[in-house]
């Protein structure tokens, strides 16, 4: 009889354990990105990946939303409302808005708890997303401007298949590669192009000269523009030139990434989620490289992608923080996609020596330059471009757009 009540007391255990695991449930977390274009697809293959690997304890969902303003307002919805996502990928000059709201950590807290040691991220990266002693973002990569070039241009043009590295070398460059091709007084191959296609690329090339004459966008307690400097007004005035005096680069330039993809461009700036794109490009040699010293400086334009948390249960932030330390581990991967690693293991692996293009730059890594973290960026930078347009089509000197725009930046800031 004992034997019979010890055998159904194994079996009721067994049942309630049994019982117990079918009801636990993964933890389920919602993460945000603005990734709408083919980087994408391999962010969805990443967490694909994570759900299968965690399977049983935490389940992904991924949101892609549209970046941008929307992007943010709907974030700040989704806090104000209580209902924030697991993690949400921001900018530098995003993220400082949401400070209030965000898990943050010491160094010490993420080596010893989580295993994630700030000093393998990029220094510059690392201080953008560090206040006061505390880390409130974990970056996944960064990305900044490199110089596109035709090799096959280059060669035709008897110049040395290899980037311009400085102005000088630019100029004879810009200069041997815009071409007259049949004579008819029509250029059907240019050197470079100042402006066209996507305005913020455009903003990026400006930045990275001013940055490189030693120039900044705002005061350096952000109160005031900086831009109409010396160094600012230099840095337009010689993409401007680069049209009207020089006349290497198109006064009505289609798309530049579209002139370069076909052969009509031979030099171009641009990110590196060009890279898998230019490689699908049949017959299209190309190559990429640091932004060449065109100022006194090295610097370049740079931004990143951030996983934040928002403040949110323990066991979701733990939950959170373990997706958000899988995709740094894992984020060699995330390169593959055209982005530039931050963590110096990664950086310094076989691996990514693998990703030539992703390498040339990585090279930038040191002096990449952040804009500043304010909330009104998106409207200085729309009164920038307006101003900039009228300077590249010739209807304002560099100066005078210039000057203008920094009193209607002053005026925004005034109101902050």
């Amino acid at each position: 009889m004992r034997r019979w009540i010890r055998i159904l007391s194994i079996g009721l255990l067994l049942a309630m354990l049994s019982s117990l695991t079918a009801f636990a449930q993964p933890i389920e977390l919602q993460f945000w990105t603005p990734f709408t274009g083919p980087d994408g697809a391999y962010m969805e293959r990443m967490v694909n990946q994570f759900n299968a690997e965690h399977e049983g304890k935490i389940k992904v969902e991924l949101f892609v939303i549209a970046g941008g303003a929307d992007y943010v307002t709907k974030l700040a919805l989704a806090i104000r409302t209580g209902a924030p996502p697991a993690v949400v990928i921001l900018s530098p000059a995003d993220y400082i808005r949401f400070l209030d709201n965000l898990t943050s950590w010491t160094s010490d807290e993420l080596l010893s708890e989580y295993g994630l040691d700030a000093s393998d991220f990029s220094p510059n990266i690392m201080a953008s997303v560090t206040k006061n002693g505390r880390i409130y973002a974990i970056p996944l990569g960064t990305y900044c401007l490199g110089l596109y070039y035709n090799i096959d241009h280059l060669k035709a043009a008897g110049l040395e298949p290899r980037p311009p590295q400085n102005k000088d070398e630019f100029l004879e460059y810009v200069r041997k590669l815009t071409i007259d091709k049949n004579g008819d007084g029509t250029i059907d191959q240019w050197g470079w192009y100042s402006f066209g296609g996507w305005p913020f690329r455009v903003l990026w090339q400006w930045y990275t000269l001013l940055f490189q004459n030693g120039g900044s966008l705002l005061s350096s307690d952000g109160k005031k523009a900086a831009f109409d400097s010396p160094e600012g007004v230099a840095a337009l005035q010689f993409y401007v030139d680069l049209i009207h005096k020089e006349k290497v680069a198109p006064k009505d330039p289609a798309d530049p990434e579209e002139a370069f993809r076909v052969g009509m461009l031979s030099l171009h700036v641009n990110g590196p989620w060009m890279i898998n794109l230019f490689k699908e490009q049949p017959g299209l040699n190309w190559a990429v490289a640091p932004m060449p010293l065109l100022g006194k400086t090295q610097a370049v334009w740079g931004d990143a992608h951030l996983m934040c948390i928002p403040k949110q249960s323990a066991e979701k932030t733990q939950a959170a923080i373990t997706l958000a330390k899988w995709l740094s581990d894992n984020s060699i991967d995330w390169a593959k996609a055209g982005q530039v690693a931050v963590r110096n293991s990664v950086v310094s692996s076989d691996a990514f020596a693998e990703l030539v293009e992703q390498s040339e730059f990585a090279k930038q890594l040191p002096y990449v330059q952040f804009l500043p973290q304010i909330e009104r960026l998106a409207e200085i930078e729309s009164v920038l471009l307006e101003y900039m347009d009228a300077a590249y089509l010739g209807s304002m000197t560099p100066a005078n757009a210039l000057a203008d725009a920094a009193e209607e930046v002053d005026d925004i800031l005034s109101r902050r």
